[in-house]
């Protein structure tokens, strides 16, 4: 107690007030680049991994619709249904060009990249393929544009899937990870909380010796010395 008694009234009252202002400015900066760090965490998670799992899902519906489109062609003897079917399968190729133009403007780790350009090429080749098909179908040679289907067809569609597959992969760890990135600041946020009350009682105690030690000081009464 005997440095309580050494410290004057007003650097007590200075003391304690810096202390508290000195821990709320600074636990309200660190909880809000926490706070910060976590929405764009979250919304990392829906913008660059959710959004693009949902673009590469519809990809690959189209690619099975065109599939049955195609087999549907083969199938056809009717000119007007043919010629249907065939813009069906065009329309198809060309919605999912635009949807991974759209997965590509989203942010994409080395691997996403990776994966993307081999998907690329894979395209490519089942669009040359696809388009055989439909030429031999359409000029009647449906013997074929059947084997081509069940053929070269075939493995390019299961080639394209790989990449595609791949991908959907990298969407999940990576949201994982994102995920587990946002859950310890989040914990952090709390060890924060935790620490900011005990300085509270910390300080709440400190002010209490401190009013204790001023009190006893007033109480004191002086004594008055008498020389003979």
């Amino acid at each position: 107690m005997n440095w309580a008694y050494r410290i004057t009234k007003r650097d007590k009252v200075a003391f304690a007030l810096g202390s508290v202002f000195a821990i709320i400015i600074l636990a309200n900066w660190f909880a809000s680049y926490s706070i910060g760090r976590v929405s764009n965490q979250f919304r990392e998670v829906y913008h660059d991994r959710l959004v693009p799992s949902l673009v590469i899902s519809d990809v690959m519906e189209r690619y099975y619709q065109n599939r049955l489109t195609l087999e549907d062609h083969i199938l056809s003897t009717a000119a007007s249904e043919q010629d249907s079917l065939h813009q069906l399968v065009l329309a198809n190729t060309e919605e999912i060009e635009s949807l991974i133009n759209k997965f590509e403007s989203t942010y994409l780790i080395e691997r996403e990249s990776e994966g993307l350009a081999t998907y690329k090429i894979e395209f490519k080749k089942l669009v040359a393929v696809q388009d055989r098909i439909l030429q031999l179908s359409s000029a009647g040679d449906k013997a074929k544009a059947e084997n081509l289907y069940r053929t070269e067809g075939h493995q390019a569609f299961l080639h394209l899937l790989e990449p595609l597959h791949e991908l959907i992969a990298l969407q999940g760890e990576v949201g994982k990870e994102l995920y587990q990135s946002a859950d310890r600041q989040v914990k952090t946020l709390k060890v924060l909380s935790y620490l900011v009350i005990g300085m509270s009682v910390f300080i709440a105690l400190l002010i209490a010796t401190l009013l204790q030690a001023t009190r006893k000081l007033k109480n004191i009464k002086p004594q008055n010395y008498h020389w003979n």
